[in-house]
């Protein structure tokens, strides 16, 4: 094989392990699962999410002068009014419009989202529907672990704090950068070592070139003593 073709080789070799050295993990996509709110019942009332997902109930019911009312009661005192408590506030299935678009009652309501992604972790979420004429309804949301994501569902007396999530945040940037130093480092041994193989390989090409001269030139000595 020539220096030519050890070249290639080489180059191609580095190519394949730089392709296949670990990198980074990459979280789950946050995704809304919609949650339909009829007369009588929740359609799909109960569905099982990943940490980052969201909840989005829409109410349809469109009886008169009845709306809906999405809580769940975290800390037990029956009041939803706590840090982890949810309260929708009471849902209409639509909002009178003005010429211009623009909602006349500013707190009409048709929707309500509850994103799972730090307030509220992973685990079982037992709410309620309380539906204007007295109706209650249930309805139970599970959430489970992203695969790189640790925690739980967060204790009673926790209080949702934005600075511990933005250092949250900042540590696992921090993690992501020491993995991409990790797979540049990869890359530059992988480099280092190509570099002396191919080094070697190259002396050793060379090494052989002048000795099949120096046996060349012997045997012209040779011939030229034996014509003598």
């Amino acid at each position: 094989m020539g220096s030519e073709d050890a070249v290639a080789w080489f180059s191609l070799l580095l190519l394949a392990l730089a392709a296949y050295l670990p990198a980074t993990a990459v979280a789950h996509d946050a995704s809304t699962f919609t949650i339909i709110v009829r007369e009588q019942e929740l359609t799909a009332g109960s569905p099982q999410l990943m940490f980052n997902d969201s909840v989005w109930w829409i109410n349809v019911d469109d009886r008169e002068d009845i709306t809906h009312r999405i809580v769940y009661d975290s800390d037990g005192d029956g009041l939803y009014n706590g840090t982890l408590d949810w309260d929708s506030g009471n849902l209409s299935s639509s909002c009178p419009l003005d010429e211009n678009g623009t909602k006349i009652d500013s707190e009409c309501e048709v929707t309500y989202e509850i994103p799972f992604n730090g307030t509220w972790g992973d685990g079982i979420y037992h709410y309620y529907d309380l539906v204007s004429d007295g109706t209650i309804l249930e309805g139970n949301i599970s959430v489970v672990p992203d695969s790189h994501q640790a925690g739980g569902v967060p204790p009673e007396n926790y209080e949702y704090n934005p600075d511990s999530e933005e250092e949250e945040e900042t540590e696992l940037d921090s993690q992501g950068e020491t993995s991409d130093q990790n797979w540049l480092l990869w890359v530059a041994i992988a480099s280092g070592l190509a570099s002396v193989i191919l080094l070697m390989m190259l002396l050793k090409s060379d090494d052989d070139s002048l000795r099949e001269e120096e046996t060349s030139d012997d045997s012209d000595i040779s011939v030229i003593a034996e014509q003598e």
